[in-house]
């Protein structure tokens, strides 16, 4: 399976149907059965004459069982010891608490309850973030969780009122390479690493260390790309450094002077992209139920905003890839991380009439940097707006209201935008199915025979240095 090149095409199939017998497998978390039955369905002696297409589809559900079989590996009581080690005085009440948070992926397998729920692997590190200040303040009696980051939003809130604009310059170093049980001597290596996109919020770009030759795309997932042989003892890694400009635009938005129309380019973004972006008869009706008779376009979006930040609570999420519908989850289910969200909100708006396009690279800190994901808004006479979903969201179930407001519409400079496009294959292609294949945040890598999963690699961004500009 790990040898079998990926038809970038056969991603839309994500959003046919699967025979019940594989449905009912993979809700219930048996993913070696639903591996076993998927072969069984693709055997000749069953189907000798199996449709094409659904072929192609089964062939996509084998490698996400696969994926999904090694993805949920942490225990119920293997959860427990994990708090229990790093936060005394953590109680089984305090897990569950943790639970009905929404912030936390999981199945549950055969057996009685809580023993059968078997968390995703990151499951631990997503609760940790997710609940800091649940956790503090109850390892911290009397003390109250301070939110730091809030802090620095609302410095640039008001910065960028004074002066209309704000800009941060950023010092990035980046690394991939396989770990140490996937080094394949003699084996090409390629690999494809977030590069900074040209657009109007970044300048200043330059790719200040390569210690190997990098290609650089002009792409709308833009990366620095490398292919070199893998050397048994050797230092395998491709690691980049790159500096930019991030720069925030301050937008004074008064509803009433926005205007009905959109140009042809920002047109292009009023269409379905299945499997994600579809206009099934749910989000149809959801549209016209949440824009109604308003006609104002910034309205009709801002009817959407408060929607989706009040539905859906923010949650890391597993992994892209093993998703059928990625906005369709957070509509059904009132969770999702900022992607999730900011999808929920494109495919509100296209079908609202009002053009919307995501953005994606990662929220970059004075002092660290992570993957983010957010959205754009065509209004005139503005053009291109921004929202981000899960900020404001967050903000507004803090019951800060200036933040909610402040990110429909404006943005902070703390940012690196490397994807403009959502769902586009990379420059050059990649071989094998992608460890996320609709944008890149932290990097791709595969061996030209062999696919490479996201446990096959060690991948690492760090902020070398941060700057504000213009004082």
């Amino acid at each position: 399976m790990k040898h079998t090149p990926f038809d970038y095409e056969s991603l839309a199939l994500l959003a046919a149907e699967l025979p019940d017998s594989l449905k009912n497998l993979r809700f219930a978390g048996r993913y070696e059965e639903e591996l076993a039955e998927i072969d069984r369905l693709l055997s000749p002696d069953t189907h000798p004459a199996f449709e094409p297409i659904l072929r192609k589809r089964l062939e996509l559900e084998k490698i996400l069982a696969d994926g999904l079989s090694h993805d949920y590996g942490i225990t119920w009581d293997g959860m427990l010891a994990l708090f229990q080690k790093n936060y005394p005085g953590f109680e089984e009440k305090d897990l569950y608490a943790l639970i009905d948070s929404g912030h936390a992926d999981y199945i549950i397998g055969n057996g009685a309850l809580p023993g059968c729920i078997r968390f995703q692997d990151d499951a631990y590190a997503n609760l940790t973030d997710c609940c800091e200040g649940y956790l503090y303040e109850l390892t911290h009696p009397g003390e109250t969780f301070r939110e730091t980051f809030s802090e620095l939003r609302h410095e640039n809130m008001a910065y960028m009122r004074e002066h209309g604009r704000a800009s941060v310059r950023f010092t990035v170093e980046e690394s991939v390479e396989p770990d140490e049980e996937h080094i394949r001597d003699g084996k090409l290596f390629r690999a494809w690493l977030p590069f900074p996109a040209v657009t109007p919020e970044q300048s200043g770009i330059e790719l200040l260390s390569a210690n190997r030759p990098v290609t650089v795309s002009d792409h709308p997932i833009r990366t620095a790309y490398a292919e070199y042989p893998v050397k048994a003892g050797a230092d395998n890694r491709l690691e980049i450094s790159f500096r930019y400009v991030c720069t925030a635009v301050y937008h004074d938005l008064d509803p009433a002077a926005a205007k009905r129309g959109y140009s042809k380019e920002a047109a292009l973004y009023l269409d379905e992209l299945p499997p994600h972006i579809s206009f099934t008869p749910y989000f149809r009706m959801l549209a016209g139920e949440l824009t109604g008779n308003e006609q104002n376009p910034f309205l009709r979006a801002r009817k959407i905003y408060d929607y989706v930040t009040s539905h859906v609570r923010y949650s890391y999420m597993r992994d892209y890839r093993f998703m059928d519908n990625i906005p369709m989850y957070a509509a059904v289910n009132g969770r999702g991380d900022c992607g999730v969200q900011a999808l929920l909100f494109i495919v509100l708006c296209r079908l609202a009439g009002i053009p919307a396009r995501w953005q994606s690279g990662n929220a970059a800190r004075p002092t660290s940097i992570g993957s983010h994901d957010w959205a754009q808004f065509y209004v005139e006479p503005w053009g291109w707006l921004p929202c981000d979903p899960s900020y404001g969201g967050g903000m507004k179930r803090a019951g800060d209201t200036e933040g909610w407001n402040w990110y429909f519409g404006n943005l902070d400079p703390h940012r690196m935008i490397a994807c403009t496009e959502f769902q586009r294959q990379l420059e050059p292609p990649k071989t094998f199915f992608r460890l996320d294949p609709y944008d890149n945040q932290s990097g791709e890598a595969e061996y030209e025979d062999e696919r490479l999963d996201p446990s096959d690699v060690i991948r690492r961004k760090r902020i070398v240095e941060s700057e504000r500009l213009g004082g």
